[in-house]
């Protein structure tokens, strides 16, 4: 293990992803025990996780001139004479013009980045059931082999990588991100924060960033994040619910909040602990790329926090979702019908709300959901 550089005073870290890295617990930590934090000369930036979202998609639409969400962040960190922080991992695969305008908006400041990587074997069932919450129809078949027809580092790459494959992997590669911020701000205020494999001590991570970050967690309280993540059953019929949302003209961007935030984050994670995980063995093809990624990390010159090793591929046992059994399936799909249509009548939804139909087979339970999903969102769109 290589420790991270020594720490200045007065400076901004970005911790930039990668996606499913542990990113929540640490969010979770930074705003949790933001006071504990300011005490000792370390500021969260922003009042909730919600205004480093809005700077950053500030930053995204307009680089060179982001709108005020953007600037009060940057406005904060040039008031504090500590440690400033920002985690938000949509700044991780940025394009250069977009990772020197970030480094630009804070003027004199330093900017150290942190990027916190995970092995890409558990990286890709936890990625497919996010996309699949954000309202993409893609298989979990059809992103798997997507995602190793688009890898890097092939002798013989695709002339055009597929949509899921090219989503993966402007994601997780953490070579080309490490490569695009360590060539504006140097090497060496660039760390790489490895995710410890299954069986680590809980605060593992979390005291790894910390020493990445310039600050000791150990006697902090680290609040246990909203595990939102789906089992195999549920991630296997919201899939199926975008296939027909598609075919009643929702598009998968359209009712976004009732459809991930509400049935997808609220109601379908909550039945995780009675389903079977969605499980991927180690293919070759991915301890393949796995060890040219380490070693090509390895070859930047940047800061380690936690070990190279972490990021060999580990199998994930669970089960294929399209192999669910159809009573399942529908056990699934009643549960977030059901806890769906209990929100919307909380929320004094006017819209007439479809039934539960009797005996439903698969196909009748997804489409009884997608019915109530888009009654839910005609009524939104009419207040």
């Amino acid at each position: 293990m290589t420790s991270a550089g020594s720490i200045a005073r007065g400076r901004v870290v970005l911790h930039v992803g990668t996606m499913k890295s542990g990113t929540t617990g640490i969010q979770a930590l930074l705003f949790g025990q933001r006071e504990a934090l300011a005490d000792r000369g370390v500021l969260t930036l922003g009042g909730r996780w919600t205004d480093q979202v809005d700077g950053v998609r500030e930053l995204i639409a307009s680089p060179e001139a982001p709108g005020k969400p953007w600037q009060r962040l940057v406005e904060q960190a040039r008031d504090w004479s500590g440690t400033s922080v920002i985690s938000m991992e949509f700044l991780g695969p940025f394009i250069p013009r977009r990772v020197k305008a970030a480094v630009a908006s804070f003027g004199g400041l330093p900017v150290h980045v942190v990027l916190t990587v995970r092995d890409l074997n558990r990286s890709v069932p936890s990625l497919w059931q996010e996309t699949v919450q954000n309202g993409r129809a893609w298989s979990w078949a059809d992103y798997r082999a997507d995602a190793r027809d688009a890898r890097p580092w092939q002798a013989h790459p695709p002339v055009a990588p597929s949509g899921p494959g090219r989503k993966f992997w402007r994601q997780q590669d953490a070579h080309r991100i490490v490569s695009r911020w360590a060539d504006v701000v140097g090497p060496d205020r660039v760390t790489v924060v490895t995710v410890p494999p299954p069986g680590a001590a809980p605060r593992t991570l979390t005291e790894r960033f910390g020493q990445a970050a310039g600050f000791a967690t150990d006697d902090l309280v680290v609040p246990e994040p909203k595990n939102t993540a789906l089992g195999a059953a549920s991630a296997q019929v919201l899939q199926r619910l975008n296939i027909r949302l598609a075919e009643l003209g929702l598009a998968d961007t359209d009712a976004r909040s009732l459809r991930k935030g509400l049935l997808a984050k609220r109601v379908m994670s909550t039945r995780r602990g009675d389903e079977q995980r969605i499980g991927l063995e180690v293919q070759p093809w991915l301890a393949q790329t796995s060890a040219q990624m380490i070693e090509r990390l390895a070859d930047t010159g940047v800061d380690l926090v936690g070990d190279w090793a972490d990021l060999a591929p580990v199998p994930v046992a669970g089960v294929d979702p399209a192999d669910t059994p159809g009573g399942e399936l529908v056990a699934a799909a009643r549960h977030g019908f059901e806890g769906l249509r209990r929100r919307l009548q909380h929320r004094g939804t006017t819209a007439r709300l479809p039934e539960w139909p009797a005996a439903p087979s698969p196909s009748d339970a997804v489409d009884a959901l997608a019915d109530l999903v888009v009654a839910g969102a005609t009524s939104e769109a009419s207040t």
